[in-house]
């Protein structure tokens, strides 16, 4: 149908294109028709010199009705073409049906935020700007938004609706291809001064290879630290996620920089309402125990790390890690 859309199994997808054909048709033949007309008369009725008054065409001397008959040719043509598109639109709405599979479907929540895709998969593990398929399988998306609107939009397949918060909508896909297509889910709402930033890749692969993905990204305990609930008995530091931090390019983690002594807990406070944060460590010294991601964070909830290994951690927030970046420097 159109050589750059992957091969997908949706109706909704099916009734779109197949809806697009009718009025691509009917509007070109219009406009065909309507042109060859005009350059017609235009031809007949040019300019002469031998001509010293335009011929009359409606004859309301003799009728006082004018040329009805062409009249109501035309309006009966007319609304019979735009009858016929607007009884295939409203009776495609009945053709879209929910997916039909003789297994459990795959579903995933998604979920918009300025300025980032957060995809939540069953085992619990969370992509950032990465969504990660099987083939041959049918895929339900959950998709909702925590701050304002967006539209999620995988362009490959043909495939959007939109996120927006306090909603849950759904979407379904079967893709029959596999491949890695950087950059194909896009938002296609205005969504803030970032807007153009909020992409994601789209890596459809095997079935085996998407039960590998989901045994390797099974979350593990997290080591080297102690919950935002725990009793921490050594010295504590603060570090703050200031209000609008989601928003503002110059706002960071403050301080974005600390120094302090081994054994020491570092506790992240979230002052911001306007979008959700978290806390991923990029880099840690040489023998530091693993430390991954802490889990997102809202306005007033907190994350906090122990850390006794000497030398330098770096880490950002995953959704605004272009300007939200801090170190940490352990002393022995």
């Amino acid at each position: 149908m159109f050589p750059l859309v992957l091969d997908v199994e949706a109706p909704t997808n099916v009734i779109w294109f197949t809806l697009l054909k009718y009025y691509l048709f009917f509007g070109f033949a219009a406009g065909a028709v309507v042109t060859v007309w005009m350059l017609y008369w235009i031809v007949v009725f040019r300019e002469r010199k031998d001509v010293k008054e335009a011929p009359k065409y409606h004859h309301e001397e003799e009728s006082g009705w004018g040329n009805w008959q062409t009249v109501v040719l035309t309006l009966l043509l007319t609304g019979g073409v735009l009858a016929f598109v607007e009884y295939e639109t409203f009776a495609s709405t009945g053709l879209i049906v929910p997916p039909v599979t003789n297994g459990d479907p795959i579903y995933i929540n998604v979920t918009g935020q300025q300025f980032a895709w957060v995809f939540s998969y069953a085992n619990g593990y969370t992509a950032i700007d990465n969504l990660t398929v099987p083939v041959n399988e049918i895929v339900i998306l959950n998709i909702t938004s925590i701050d304002v609107d967006h539209s999620f939009s995988i362009d490959s397949l043909s495939v959007a609706k939109d996120a927006l918060p306090g909603e849950h909508n759904f979407v379904w896909f079967n893709a029959t291809q596999t491949g890695f297509f950087k950059d194909d889910i896009r938002c296609k709402e205005l969504c803030g001064i970032g807007h153009y930033s909020m992409i994601a890749d789209f890596n459809v692969t095997t079935q085996a290879g998407f039960a590998a993905f989901l045994a390797s990204t099974m979350p593990a305990p997290p080591s080297n630290s102690s919950s935002s609930s725990g009793t921490v008995s050594g010295p504590t530091v603060p570090v703050t996620i200031p209000q609008g931090a989601g928003g503002a390019q110059e706002a960071n983690f403050s301080p974005a920089g600390i120094t302090v002594a081994s054994g020491t807990t570092v506790v992240w406070t979230d002052q911001d309402t306007d979008a959700v944060h978290n806390v991923y460590f990029t880099s840690v010294p040489s023998g530091a125990a693993a430390l991954t991601v802490s889990p997102n964070l809202s306005k007033g909830s907190t994350f906090q790390v122990t850390l006794t290994t000497p030398g330098t951690y770096k880490y950002e927030c995953q959704y605004h890690s272009g300007w939200m970046q801090g170190t940490i420097t352990v002393t022995g």
